[in-house]
């Protein structure tokens, strides 16, 4: 809870409808565990279970939405921030949603060993409580299911499209740069798939904006006044809360909160707003 606090009001990072869904259900948990924990409340997993493994879901929905292919084009956040906008990229897998899901992981599990373990269910002839075995068979299976949960989610494989529509290796993109032909549709085409899924929620369907969060792109000064070169510098950079060129009051992450965009995806994104405008 204190981590996406910090994320929030101190670094200003915008949260997005899943990241507010995730905090529903994290917040209460810390109240809850702490008075059943201070109660010894035996039936403290019932009550928190609910709200850790539909939270494990949701984390687990926003991290593939931003690291895979798996739900291209489904998504809730259809305003405000967008779900795949990667805030931090720690390690390059590393991301806020990857936090919480590990901490409702946690949760689930040390309250599936309480469940199954700790909890009285009988008793032996002289009156103490016997425990069941359980945990020496669950809690390595559920660890070595994490292992591999974790293993199996993998990033978008960088990826670019060339003029002629030919898909290109992240590695060749710094020579397709040069002969880019920037009016070409396919190259339109591939800037407004890309603006849809990665920048409109913020700067607004063909880039007019959206009041209070993302400045209007088509048609402004910042666009009109600068090359694509400049353009692509200030995307890659981003814009924090300190730099004084900052006039929303919101933090740009660098690269638009997606490591996985090429300097071809990101010009292939200025070329479709320059035809807007």
């Amino acid at each position: 809870m204190c981590g996406s606090l910090y994320f929030s009001e101190i670094k200003g990072y915008v949260p997005c409808t899943l990241c507010w869904y995730q905090r529903v259900l994290m917040y209460p948990l810390t109240v809850v565990l702490a008075v059943g924990l201070l109660r010894r409340d035996w039936h403290l997993p019932y009550y928190v279970l609910p709200f850790s493994v539909l939270g494990f879901g949701v984390s687990t929905y926003h991290y593939l939405l931003e690291k895979t292919d798996i739900f291209d084009g489904t998504t809730v956040c259809r305003q405000g921030a967008s779900c795949t906008t990667q805030w931090i990229n720690w390690a390059g897998f590393v991301t806020i949603p990857f936090l919480a899901l590990i901490a409702f992981l946690i949760i689930t599990i040390m309250s599936i060993i309480a469940l199954v373990n700790w909890q009285p269910v009988a008793e032996d002839e002289e009156g103490d409580p016997l425990r069941t075995p359980w945990l020496r068979v669950t809690a390595p299976i559920v660890a070595v299911l994490a292992v591999f949960a974790v293993l199996f989610i993998t990033g978008r494989p960088p990826v670019a499209v060339a003029a002629n529509g030919v898909t290109l290796p992240a590695a060749a993109v710094d020579g397709a740069l040069m002969t880019m032909n920037p009016k070409d549709p396919a190259v339109l085409k591939h800037g407004s798939d890309l603006f849809l899924e990665a920048c409109a929620a913020c700067h607004g369907v063909g880039g007019k904006g959206v009041t209070d969060l993302g400045n209007p792109l088509t048609g402004s000064e910042f666009l009109t006044t600068k090359t694509d070169t400049e353009v692509l510098a200030v995307i890659k950079e981003g814009r924090d809360l300190s730099n004084p060129l900052n006039t929303t009051g919101l933090v740009m992450p660098p690269n638009g909160g997606r490591p996985d965009l090429t300097d071809h995806d990101l010009l292939s994104i200025i070329a479709f707003l320059r035809s807007k405008s």
